[in-house]
């Protein structure tokens, strides 16, 4: 019985950091380049951050919509910003990794507009509020 125990206290304690990376947030570090994604995204346990060149989104708290992290291919993860600062022209950011590296950053001004994104009514809309911001990004952490 002694035993027993102490072998469940060894397997428990060597489980213990694979159960938490598994429950582990999203995180990350990214770097935008070019004239309209020139700056950062800031991924943390709590808050999400994205300032480029016209959109500044100060820390803000979020709620995971999408988490498909554990795809082999195509890993993608979406947020709605709870409180978006004033000057943040999104609502919702998605974050698509396409290589070790690199990740495609996208930024949504509604709910209705992340909802609807593969209509090709809304991907090729002329109009403001359903545009689409796409930053390639690399992720430096």
């Amino acid at each position: 019985m002694q035993m027993s125990r102490a072998f469940a206290l060894i397997a428990l304690v060597l489980a213990g950091p694979s159960i938490a990376l598994a429950d582990a947030p999203f995180t990350g570090k990214f770097s935008g380049t070019g004239r309209a994604c020139s700056g950062g995204l800031y991924v943390r346990t709590k808050t999400i951050e994205w300032n480029s060149s016209f959109s500044i989104c100060k820390p803000a708290r979020y709620e995971v919509l999408d988490n498909e992290l554990d795809k082999e291919e195509g890993e993608r993860i979406a947020f709605r910003l709870r409180s978006p600062s004033r000057h943040c022209l999104y609502k919702v950011v998605e974050v698509q990794r396409l290589s070790t590296y690199s990740w495609d950053v996208r930024g949504y001004q509604s709910m209705e507009s992340y909802r609807n994104r593969a209509l090709p009514d809304w991907a090729n809309s002329p109009l403001e509020e359903r545009l689409i911001m796409s930053c390639p990004m690399t992720r430096l952490d």
